[in-house]
């Protein structure tokens, strides 16, 4: 036993001595990235040329103290995101990386054009982050990356913060690239994205983009995202503002103009819940119930609201408006041909054999399909002091 323990030791040592000199080797090989040498880039724009040709702009922080621009800004031709990087390599004197990355936008006419492929070829990068928010640009990327803008710095940063605190504010839904590609793949719901628009030095997100497969087809406001989002599910805050007929509380508002029979009301969402029920296989009927919870912000007429009844006045014209605003949007949906809301995801799961539906069949039922919201309000609170 004693002697097999001597001959054991020795190989014991050999082996750790080869496994450290293995990882010696492996670590002196490695590609080296010196923060110095390299420039991270923060956000990158993507346009279709009329030759057919791709044009990228990256955006990349300045650390040199002494330069005179806080960014710095490379564009490039070519056919693939790949190769347009290594073009933008040789006009910069630091290595182009992608590792930061925030944002991704591509152009409205590009997005038209269909963005699965230049997408995919990011999404296989295994340098970038699968969490870099999409967006479409209302015009040129490289005139919006490019723009002398006063205040923002960073253009890379801020549409980041802008974005990402509009999702936190639940204004829009989320749309990383790992969430574009989940809904593409997935049979039964359409992508979407951000939309942006610059007016001078101002960005701003002017609704949501919506996709048709891999392919830009129309936008929709923020106060329809809002009802996208309470059709999806669960909610935690976010505003929406609506007009009402005055004559339901029995009073008119001071200030006589064309709109004077109606009172604006200006909700803040403390929860909602959605249950979404297949009713009906063929054609198909979906029944969806939503439950509202919240509080009145602002109205253009003085109610007394501690008046229970005027309460459920308020409950009950809520209610009817967001059911009628449903309905519209769905048909708004139904003419673009899209369906970014999921219900043909809930069909396919409800209803056995249909695993392998494929996006055509159920757009046909899509058409066909009828939807009946059911909106159940209460507002229980009517102020921030109340």
């Amino acid at each position: 036993m004693r002697h097999d323990r001597k001959y054991a030791m020795p190989l014991l040592k050999r082996f750790l001595a080869l496994w450290c000199s293995g990882i010696l080797i492996v670590t002196g090989c490695s590609d080296r990235q010196i923060f110095d040498e390299t420039g991270l880039a923060t956000a990158v724009g993507y346009d279709l040329l009329k030759d057919g040709k791709i044009r990228g702009t990256s955006v990349m922080p300045s650390i040199n103290p002494e330069a005179r621009h806080k960014i710095q800004i490379l564009s490039a031709t070519g056919e693939t995101s790949k190769g347009i990087r290594d073009k933008m390599n040789l006009q910069s004197d630091k290595r182009v990386l992608g590792g930061q990355i925030r944002v991704a936008l591509y152009s409205e006419n590009f997005a038209k054009q269909g963005l699965g492929s230049i997408i995919d070829t990011l999404y296989r990068d295994s340098s970038l982050s699968s969490r870099i928010y999409l967006c479409v640009f209302a015009g040129e990327t490289y005139d919006m990356l490019t723009y002398p803008y006063s205040e923002q710095g960073n253009i890379g940063i801020y549409l980041y913060r802008l974005i990402e605190q509009n999702i936190r504010g639940e204004k829009i839904p989320s749309s990383t690239m790992h969430e574009f590609f989940r809904a593409y793949y997935e049979k039964g719901i359409d992508p979407v994205m951000p939309y942006i628009e610059r007016k001078g030095d101002e960005l701003k997100i002017k609704g949501i983009a919506l996709f048709k497969g891999d392919r830009y087809v129309s936008w929709v406001t923020p106060k329809e995202a809002f009802l996208l989002k309470l059709i999806h599910g669960k909610f935690r805050i976010g505003s929406y503002d609506t007009s009402v007929p005055a004559a339901i509380f029995g009073e008119s508002p001071k200030n006589h103009n064309s709109k004077k029979d109606q009172v604006q009301l200006v909700f803040d969402t403390i929860s909602s819940h959605s249950k979404i029920k297949l009713s009906q296989i063929s054609p198909p009927i979906f029944d969806i119930h939503v439950k509202l919870h919240a509080r009145i912000l602002e109205l253009t007429i003085p109610l007394k609201l501690e008046n229970a009844k005027l309460l459920k006045i308020m409950e009950h014209a809520l209610e009817k408006e967001l059911e009628k605003e449903l309905h519209k949007l769905i048909s708004k949906l139904k003419s673009l041909d899209v369906d970014p809301t999921g219900f043909g995801s809930i069909y396919r799961s409800e209803r056995r054999g249909m695993a392998n539906m494929t996006q055509a069949e159920w757009r046909k039922m899509f058409q066909d399909a009828t939807f009946r919201f059911h909106v159940k309000s209460k507002i229980i609170r009517n102020g921030v002091m109340d």
